[in-house]
């Protein structure tokens, strides 16, 4: 009896260290606290053999919790890697090692804080009116602000620039409100029907008219007459953005120093 339980004690060893070791850690510590507007970040990570005959055979980094907005750059395969995209909040990523039978998993944390913003966004509404879309934002304070990209989601999570809008603060510093608008039009809109078909016929009798007089008449008669003609019937021509309730709007705000944040996003 004695033997069977010592058998099964050294049974009970071997699988209890047949998973693998692994670490990892923020360059240069484990869990860490940044600020924006740094937005990316180093993971490096270990993984060590438990038992001859037991070699790691991958690796790989995941988000387990957090904003949606990092990316892992070598997610698979890749001891050093890394995260990018990172905005205010709580992060925690985990390097998990896998060997012939058992895997194993280390989780670190990351803590973004908001930092230093370029401004004070007091309000940022978008809404729909007869030309398009209009945005309008202000700002409280503006502190070394370079400007404003306005982007344009269509339902995705892939952003694109639409416009840039310089800062109106001198030298990018403000203590007082400062207003900001930019309009996206609709699509091209013209004025052509029942008006261009009785404009046609008026011009088909005035013709007619024409004919029974003078030649020098006639001239200054058609000349009037197709001028008015062209003038009433031209199209009014506007961007062709297109327009849609699913259009999801934000502001890039940019610093003098080239670095980013953003604003909450908007829809119509």
């Amino acid at each position: 009896m004695k033997t069977l339980l010592t058998s099964l004690s050294i049974l009970l060893s071997v699988l209890a260290i047949a998973q693998p070791t692994v670490s990892g850690k923020t360059s240069p510590t484990t869990d860490v606290t940044i600020s924006l507007p740094q937005s990316s970040i180093t993971l490096t990570g270990t993984a060590v053999e438990a038992n001859p005959g037991h070699p790691v055979l991958d690796t790989t980094w995941t988000e387990a919790s957090g904003p949606s907005t990092a990316t892992i750059t070598n997610p698979v395969n890749r001891m050093n890697t890394t995260v990018t995209g990172l905005i205010a909040g709580t992060y925690k990523f985990t390097l998990t090692a896998t060997d012939k039978k058992n895997s194993a998993s280390f989780t670190l944390t990351v803590t973004v804080l908001p930092g230093t913003l370029a401004i004070t966004l007091a309000s940022f509404n978008v809404i729909q009116n007869s030309a398009g879309i209009l945005l309008t934002w202000q700002t409280n304070t503006e502190s070394n602000n370079a400007g404003f990209v306005v982007q344009k989601s269509d339902g995705g999570s892939n952003f694109t620039d639409v416009a840039t809008i310089a800062s109106q603060a001198k030298d990018g510093n403000s203590n007082t409100p400062l207003n900001y608008s930019y309009q996206i039009f609709g699509q091209i809109v013209t004025n052509a029907g029942m008006s261009n078909i009785l404009l046609v016929a008026l011009l088909l009798a005035g013709i007619a008219y024409i004919n029974k007089l003078k030649n020098i008449y006639k001239r200054l008669l058609m000349a009037l007459v197709c001028l008015f003609f062209f003038s009433c019937s031209k199209s009014v021509a506007v961007s062709d953005n297109t327009i849609s309730s699913h259009t999801e709007y934000r502001l890039k705000i940019v610093d003098r120093d080239g670095q980013a944040t953003y604003s909450a996003i908007k829809v119509p």
